[in-house]
């Protein structure tokens, strides 16, 4: 919008402010086309008049360009009037008054003679009878000449109606030079152009220098969070479109503070809600196991006998499962203490294996163990690491039982040295059909994170395959 509605609108101003500022005594006269004008529409009024209202005319016009010097010539080519103007000084005439009108034809020639401030005078050579010849080259110079010499046909302006024609002679220190004062104006209006673009680039600079500002306020105060994670409202100092992003902003920071804040609060509860379930339910459990373990001593029948080894095998699950959500519950709310030393892992899973082989072989599964010898050294806690095999191990007993198969090995993996638990279970499906809570999964997920180890798990039609491997480089006895 700038180029196409400024550059008109400066040109406008800067013409009416020329038009309206330039010196009018300097040019009384205008330029040479407001005299060739005047003078071609005067010889058109001029069309049938007599020769005493052409002299008259004449007169006129004199009278208010007194500083011109005017002269006709009548159809027969003789000069029947002279009017010298103020600036002219008229020569070899029958009279030394400039400004005499002479009446009738000439005898003799006439010269006006127009002083000149630097170099000769210029001189106007009218002769009293006028050859075809001599004012073809008078009407072919007349344009160039100084003073400015204009030649119209009475009657007609530049078509010859048989009543001859008048000169004006203006001298050119009276006219605007519309060739160079053209440039001059042009240069000028250059050179205001170029303040105008200057002024627009500054003060655009400054503009978006100012919006570069709040946006770089607006961006740091997104890339600075608190302690929460949550960036900090920002002020707002103007209520435009930036100050509106800007409310927008406050908005979302407040929202997401809410959320945050309603999200701890729920946290809170569930932790204590799953605190005192865990405390609550472990007294009827024990309850429970006291009479259960009364019920052996009873002669039962073989269908009782079963009935209370199932009731049993329920109780276990639900003791884990109250141990699990405990367990999960510490873990979450970082109340769950690690020690973490440098332990032997391939003598843990060696130990968990053994308390776990009888599980396996009452299911029917076929049992793989391929360690090796050497120790492997992790910084580990004990407890932790134990209850990170348990909840795998009894992820395979629950999941992958149809598979009857289990295998303990270690692989490469990274450049690092890993335990690898497989089994040939239908692998992950997001709907297996299996019954559990996830909680074993997820302990094991966060005891693995909080030790600084690694977990991959590779899941397939055939089984799957879990990789649990340290972050640090390996380090067994010897090294």
């Amino acid at each position: 919008m700038f180029v196409p509605v400024v550059v008109p609108l400066v040109a406008s101003v800067f013409i009416v402010v020329i038009s309206n500022t330039s010196d009018s005594t300097d040019a009384p006269y205008g330029n040479a086309d407001n005299i060739t004008n005047l003078w071609a529409s005067e010889s058109k009024k001029l069309d049938g008049a007599s020769d005493q209202m052409i002299n008259t005319r004449m007169k006129q016009l004199q009278v208010k360009y007194p500083r011109s010097a005017m002269y006709r010539v009548n159809a027969e080519g003789r000069t029947v009037l002279i009017l010298g103007g103020e600036e002219a000084r008229v020569l070899e005439s029958k009279s030394s008054d400039a400004s005499q009108v002479m009446p009738g034809t000439l005898d003799t020639d006439v010269t006006l003679k127009w002083p000149s401030a630097i170099g000769e005078d210029e001189e106007t050579l009218i002769p009293a009878a006028w050859t075809a010849n001599y004012a073809i080259q008078f009407m072919k110079k007349a344009p160039y000449r100084d003073p400015l010499t204009v030649v119209a046909y009475i009657g007609g302006g530049n078509e010859n109606k048989g009543q001859g024609f008048m000169v004006i002679e203006v001298p050119r220190k009276f006219i605007q030079k519309t060739s160079s004062s053209g440039v001059v104006e042009f240069i000028y209006f250059g050179v205001v152009m170029l303040l105008v673009f200057v002024l627009f680039i500054v003060l655009s600079i400054l503009f978006f220098a100012q919006i570069r500002k709040r946006l770089v306020h607006l961006q740091t105060a997104m890339a600075a969070p608190d302690l929460e994670g949550i960036p900090n409202p920002v002020h707002i100092r103007r209520s435009d479109e930036i100050g509106h992003l800007e409310e927008s902003f406050n908005q979302m920071v407040y929202r997401l503070t809410d959320s945050i804040q309603r999200e701890r609060e729920e946290e809170q509860l569930r932790k204590r809600l799953v605190a005192g379930l865990s405390h609550d339910l472990r007294t009827p459990l024990t309850v429970i196991r006291g009479h259960m373990h009364a019920l052996h001593k009873e002669n039962l029948s073989e269908q009782g006998i079963h009935a209370l080894v199932r009731m049993e095998k329920k109780m276990q699950d639900l003791s884990e499962l109250i141990d699990n959500m405990l367990s999960y519950n510490l873990l979450t709310s970082g109340r769950y203490t690690l020690k973490l030393e440098q332990k032997d892992v391939l003598r843990m899973v060696r130990e968990a294996v053994a308390s776990w082989y009888p599980v396996w072989e009452k299911e029917n599964f076929e049992i793989d163990i391929d360690l090796p010898e050497a120790p492997l050294m992790w910084d580990v806690d004990e407890q932790g690491m134990r209850r990170v095999l348990d909840n795998l191990f009894q992820n395979v007993v629950r999941h992958a039982a149809s598979g009857k198969y289990i295998r303990i090995s270690t692989e490469q993996v990274q450049g690092k040295t890993a335990v690898v638990i497989e089994d040939h279970g239908p692998g992950i499906q997001p709907d297996s059909g299996t019954k559990g809570t996830g909680l074993g999964l997820s302990i094991v997920d966060l005891l693995i994170r909080e030790m600084g180890l690694r977990k991959r798990v590779d899941s397939s039609e055939t089984g799957v395959r879990t990789y649990l491997y340290s972050g640090e480089k390996d380090r067994q006895l010897g090294e």
